[in-house]
Parts: structure tokens; sequence; C-alpha cells
């Protein structure tokens, strides 16, 4: 299992640069995205969050989101998509 944890800004300004993850674990492998020091998110970081589920899923990882800032599970249950990014 790998771990890597996010901070600063999931904004607008800032989704282009966060699409890539460099360091995917092997297939059948598990990656844990830590958001807790994410100070400011907006509906683009919504979708950075899914695009990297896709990402996941195309590498055959498994993905889990924690810590995830208040914001963006509000910002993910107004948008239907909250279970898709259950955090674990």
């Amino acid at each position: 299992m790998r771990r890597l944890a996010m901070n600063g800004e999931l904004t607008l300004a800032t989704a282009a640069s966060r699409l890539t993850l460099a360091d995917w674990p092997a297939a059948n492998g598990r990656l844990d995205i830590d958001l807790a020091d994410v100070t400011k998110a907006d509906s683009a970081g919504v979708s950075v969050l899914l695009h990297w589920l896709r990402e996941a899923r195309r590498r055959q990882v498994t993905l889990h989101f924690v810590n995830l800032p208040p914001t963006l599970a509000q910002l993910a249950r107004l948008y239907g998509v909250a279970d898709w990014l259950h955090e674990r």
C-alpha cells in the first residue's frame, strides 16, 4: 500500500496540475490519498478526484480517499457522487 498526501488548493486554478499522479502502485495494489492538508477545494477538485478514480480503475489499483475535507464531501453529495468518493 502506498500513501500520498495532498496539500494546498484543489481548485480550478490548480486542477490541471493535479491530474497526473506519478507514483501509482502496481496493478492490484492500493493507493491511499490523504486530503487532510487540502486548504481549499471547489467543484474542479471533485473532478480531479473522479479522474483519479478512473485512472485507478484503468490501472487496476484500489484507491481510497482519507480525510476528505468537508467542502469536497459536501460538493460530492450535491453532485450525487459521494458514494464514489467514500472515505475508508
